[in-house]
């Protein structure tokens, strides 16, 4: 009955914009959302946390995967514009019901799988390498290199505020450089694979850091625990580009492939898809959260943040490799698959430029440093921050595995 005398009293609205307004979502509990004002046209307001007067209603869940600092905060913030409904984090506030619409950095170390089995598919959500390890960096100074939620969470206020110190860039780029590459790569086959898991047994960071290493293409690589009985489907149904959700021409276009992914899902409301281009605007108008570029603010302005000429074309033989294995074979006719070249392509171009840039001008590009102790001063830098080395023989010892990895000490 509230919803039938709803209605008439929205229809009855008929004096804004000089036509019928029209609620964007119906949900079998009425809540302020967006709304379609019909023509193209919409009215953004605040998303909300699922909810439903149906006490067995389950909603049925998407989650949203990345490599860390792909630009998971425009695609949250996107998605909640066209749906009303908050997109959950996987490692804050875990004492919540993680069910909807999640976004996650699992199996990156930086990731946890805290939502048990209320998710049914993936949308997997790209940044180019050589902005996101950047991005990477900034937020983990940002929240204090943090291996707790509740030290991340004390320090949350204070993201996407300033960058990292550039001598701490350098250092973790110095430092991981090669294991965050290799990294964002694995992260892509995990899920396009459908949870090809690329750690050691017992690796509980799944971080390959000694006396642990990840499995290379040779090994047989299990099918992760979760994607076997957690999910539907660990293989994403979309890959949505974070350059291209964010551009002015191709983020509606982007968008809508998100819409499509979650319309006529159960417990979903999402937006008509003729209000989408409206409400790609209204959101990066009107959200609450920053959605500043680069995940970050402050000078130096991000492209200071760079690489070496080494590194630098490792990162294009990595895009060609991904571009040549998603690019060929039984993935040739895979529309997400080929939603992945188009875009590791466009990445190529990007890095290409920045390395001919380079060589036109060498006096730019940074070299590494001429230091025979510079490893070791890079190691003991790393463990004095946060997480550290989480593998340091005491720590294990103490823990329940360790009658399992200590051949992996004593060898």
């Amino acid at each position: 009955m509230v919803l039938v005398f709803l209605s008439f009293f929205l229809l009855a609205q008929n004096f804004k914009h000089g036509r019928i307004l029209e609620p964007l979502f119906f949900h079998s509990k009425f809540r302020k959302t967006s709304l379609h004002l019909g023509d193209g046209d919409c009215e953004w307001t605040d998303s909300e946390p699922f909810t439903s007067s149906n006490t067995d209603a389950t909603p049925y869940g998407t989650l949203f995967a990345s490599y860390p600092a792909s630009g998971m905060r425009i695609t949250w913030q996107q998605t909640e514009g066209i749906t009303g409904i908050k997109v959950l984090d996987d490692f804050f506030q875990l004492s919540n019901p993680k069910v909807g619409l999640v976004k996650t950095q699992y199996p990156h170390y930086e990731g946890i799988w805290s939502y048990g089995q209320s998710m049914n598919q993936v949308v997997y959500v790209l940044r180019n390498p050589r902005w996101a390890m950047p991005s990477y960096l900034t937020l983990l100074s940002e929240l204090d290199y943090a291996h707790t939620w509740q030290v991340a969470f004390d320090h949350f206020p204070e993201v996407l505020n300033q960058r990292a110190p550039m001598e701490d860039w350098i250092k973790w780029r110095d430092y991981r450089f090669e294991d965050e590459l290799l990294l964002w790569g694995l992260h892509i086959d995990f899920y396009m694979e459908n949870g090809a898991q690329y750690w050691m047994p017992y690796d509980f960071e799944r971080n390959g850091q000694f006396p642990f290493s990840f499995l290379n293409e040779t090994d047989t690589k299990p099918q992760d625990f979760h994607c076997q009985h957690d999910i539907d489907d660990c293989r994403p149904v979309a890959v949505v580009s974070y350059e291209r959700l964010k551009d002015p021409i191709l983020g509606p276009s982007e968008l809508e492939k998100i819409a499509n992914a979650l319309r006529g899902k159960a417990e979903m409301t999402v937006l008509r898809e003729d209000g989408i281009q409206c409400m790609w605007h209204d959101t990066w108008v009107h959200t609450p959260s920053s959605s500043s570029d680069n995940d970050d603010d402050g000078f130096p302005t991000a492209y200071y943040y760079n690489f070496t000429m080494e590194q630098l074309q490792s990162i294009e033989d990595k895009l060609v490799e991904y571009r040549d294995k998603y690019g060929t074979g039984s993935w040739a006719d895979h529309p997400p698959a080929q939603d992945l070249v188009a875009n590791f392509i466009s990445y190529l171009d990007e890095i290409r430029s920045e390395i001919r840039y380079l060589q036109d001008h060498p006096a730019a590009a940074p070299t590494p440093v001429p230091n025979a102790n510079y490893t070791t001063e890079l190691e003991e830098w790393y463990n004095s921050k946060g997480k550290g080395n989480r593998y340091t023989k005491d720590k294990v010892q103490s823990m329940g595995i360790w009658a399992f990895v200590q051949h992996l000490y004593n060898g």
